[in-house]
C-alpha cells in the first residue's frame, strides 16, 4: 500500500480522536470501526488463536482508552497517521506482553520437570508463537534454553537427530524414516533411548544449579 493510499485509508482519525478525548463516545465507536480491523490482522501476524488474539484486540483498546489523555501526535508527524501508529504501538506491546508471559510460563515448566521429557521438549514448541518473538524471549530465559541445547548436545549423534526432528522439529516417525533411510521400529528404540538419557542429562544440570555453592 502507497503513502498515499495509506493517508486516505487514515483520512479525520486525528478529528475522531480528538472528539473521543472530548467525552463523543461516538466518536471512539467510530475510531473502533476504523482501526480494529488493521489492529487485528497485525495481533493475527503474530498469534494464531482467534480466540486470543480477539482478546488482545480488546486489551489493547481497553489500555488505549486507559492511555488517552497521553495520545500526541508528534511534532511534524501526519495527525491521522499518528493516531494509527499509536493504535498499533499498543497493540504490539499487548502482544509482545502476552507472548512473553506464555514462554515465561513454559519455562517454568521446562524448569520443574521430572521424567517426562517428551512433554518438557512438545512445550518448546507452540504454533500460537511467532518464532522471532520465541527466539527473542529463549535469549532471555536464565539458562533454560541453553540447557536444552547442552543436553541434546550430550546424546549421541544417531539419538540426538531423532530426538530433535521428532519433539523440536515436529516431524512423525514416519516422515524421519523417509528422510533418513531407517525403519520406524530402529527409530522408536533410538527415540526412547534419546529421551531417557536427555532426562537424565537435564536433572544433572538442575543438581548442579541447586547445589550449594563451595566455599
Amino acid at each position: 500500500m502507497s503513502r498515499t493510499d495509506q493517508d486516505e485509508r487514515y483520512a479525520g482519525l486525528a478529528t475522531l480522536m480528538d472528539s473521543y478525548l472530548d467525552g463523543d463516545q461516538q466518536a471512539f465507536t467510530e475510531l473502533y470501526h476504523r482501526l480494529s480491523p488493521a489492529v487485528r490482522a497485525q495481533i493475527r501476524a503474530k498469534i494464531s488463536n482467534p480466540a486470543t488474539a480477539e482478546d488482545l484486540l480488546q486489551t489493547a483498546f481497553m489500555k488505549a482508552h486507559g492511555a488517552r489523555e497521553r495520545f500526541a501526535a508528534p511534532a511534524g508527524a501526519n495527525p491521522d497517521r499518528a493516531v494509527a501508529v499509536w493504535y498499533s504501538t499498543i497493540a504490539r506491546n499487548a502482544t509482545i506482553d502476552h507472548l512473553r508471559k506464555i514462554y515465561r510460563e513454559r519455562a517454568v515448566k521446562l524448569d520443574t520437570a521430572g521424567d517426562d521429557t517428551s512433554e518438557l521438549l512438545d512445550s518448546m514448541r507452540d504454533p500460537t508463537l511467532d518464532i522471532e518473538a520465541i527466539a527473542v524471549e529463549q535469549e532471555r530465559q536464565i539458562g533454560l534454553a541453553g540447557r536444552i541445547r547442552q543436553a541434546l548436545a550430550g546424546l549421541p549423534p544417531s539419538q540426538r537427530e531423532v530426538v530433535t526432528l521428532h519433539k523440536i522439529e515436529g516431524k512423525s516417525m514416519a516422515q524421519i524414516s523417509t528422510e533418513l533411510g531407517v525403519r520406524e521400529g530402529t527409530l522408536r528404540v533410538r527415540a526412547h533411548r534419546g529421551y531417557k538419557a536427555l532426562t537424565e542429562l537435564l536433572e544433572g544440570y538442575r543438581s548442579q544449579a541447586a547445589a550449594p555453592a563451595q566455599v
